[in-house]
């Protein structure tokens, strides 16, 4: 089941997007439920779509 993000987690994502994607708008950023550490995430821009997920 998703969860939505705490502030923290939210931070640490918005951190990572600036520092290796491209841009775009976050359309999506949750994490599953018993799993804490890990976010997983989409991001779309003009050119592409990257779905991705971030260790903390």
């Amino acid at each position: 089941m998703k969860k939505q993000l705490n502030q923290l987690q939210m931070d640490f994502l918005k951190k990572h997007i600036i520092e290796c994607e491209e841009g775009g708008i976050l359309t999506d950023a949750f994490t599953m439920d018993g799993d804490e550490g890990m976010i997983l995430y989409r991001l779309v821009s003009s050119t592409k779509t990257v779905k991705g997920a971030v260790l903390i």
